[in-house]
């Protein structure tokens, strides 16, 4: 099969740290360029082709008008998604949209249904999902050596960044809940096994900041057998784990959201007590990028895996706008 062909709507961060080092590991992608839109951007784009290859298209309709591109990756701040996101699927082609799909659960509704409407694959990259670790987390969780599980936790923190970042502008899709508090959803719903409720509290507003710094909540499985405490906030000192808290243990994943592909995972194994350490349980490196990346190859080979992508997207954004909904963030 001829390689998917692949480009990117802007020369981003990430784009360039994490998206092209795992697509060039995997030779079903094609890495064809990256558009730019503003001139201040031209140095950016003009370091993506001499690091990676590609070509460099100066606006974002010479992506959308060429016939010989497959798939394109948009990495732009969460406000434009719809907007960009729209814009590829008009043009027949499948979208690798950077968390989150939209920031509203309508908007995220009309563009999966235009991609069903034209068989089109479409993936919200929470890349973490992918990762060994969580598979291995649950596994050890519910092998019986931490006894009954009581109870999971969720957190995902970090100190405060440039006060220009976009994280801080509501009018690019900022706020603690659309960046850090989309990941706790996510892993919070995957440790209760994909069938709780959510329970949510009001979102932190901080003086100077026209958007929600911190946030938390839980979900509770609809049995009420397990629950899962998540919160989140863009300015705290970094924390990024989840816990599994047991009668006889507690098991941590303290990367659990942000592991990079050289990085070693290791879990702590506590006592009851949560201070005294059992020991350490090697997990090992893995590629969560790739890993994604391989499930958009696999939604656009696969009608059942594109319909698995549209209910995860539509699930999350579900999430999402009650938390928004409850908090008055709408």
């Amino acid at each position: 099969m001829k390689p998917v062909r692949v480009a990117i709507l802007g020369a981003s961060e990430i784009a360039f740290r994490r998206f092209l080092p795992a697509i060039q590991k995997d030779p079903r992608f094609e890495y064809v360029g990256v558009a730019y839109y503003r001139d201040q951007d031209i140095g950016k784009a003009q370091s993506f082709k001499s690091q990676y290859g590609g070509e460099v298209f100066l606006g974002f309709e010479r992506v959308l008008q060429d016939p010989t591109i497959d798939a394109v990756y948009v990495p732009q701040p969460p406000a434009l998604h719809y907007q960009y996101g729209k814009a590829v699927l008009e043009a027949n082609k499948n979208l690798f949209m950077e968390k989150p799909f939209t920031t509203s659960l309508a908007w995220s509704q009309e563009l999966v249904d235009e991609a069903k409407t034209k068989h089109l694959a479409v993936t919200e990259n929470y890349m973490f999902r992918f990762h060994k670790q969580i598979e291995e987390f649950l596994k050890i969780a519910k092998s019986g050596i931490l006894g009954r599980i009581d109870h999971y936790e969720v957190r995902f923190s970090f100190p405060l960044r440039q006060q220009n970042d976009f994280r801080y502008l509501k009018a690019l899709g900022g706020g603690a809940l659309l960046d850090c508090g989309g990941y706790t959803i996510m892993l919070t719903d995957i440790l209760i096994g994909g069938d709780g409720v959510l329970q949510p509290n009001k979102p932190v507003f901080e003086k100077g900041f026209e958007v929600d710094m911190k946030g938390s909540g839980k979900i509770v499985s609809r049995s009420g057998s397990s629950s899962c405490s998540f919160s989140y906030s863009m300015d705290d000192e970094y924390a990024c784990y989840a816990k599994a808290f047991g009668s006889e243990g507690v098991l941590v994943a303290p990367r659990v959201l942000t592991a990079s592909c050289d990085f070693d995972v290791k879990f702590q194994l506590y006592k009851q007590d949560g201070l005294t350490l059992m020991k350490e349980i090697e997990v090992g490196t893995d590629d969560s990028f790739l890993k994604s990346l391989n499930n958009f190859y696999e939604a656009i080979n696969s009608p059942d895996n594109r319909e698995a992508n549209y209910s995860r997207i539509l699930k999350q954004a579900q999430f999402i706008e009650q938390m928004q909904t409850f908090g008055g963030l709408k």
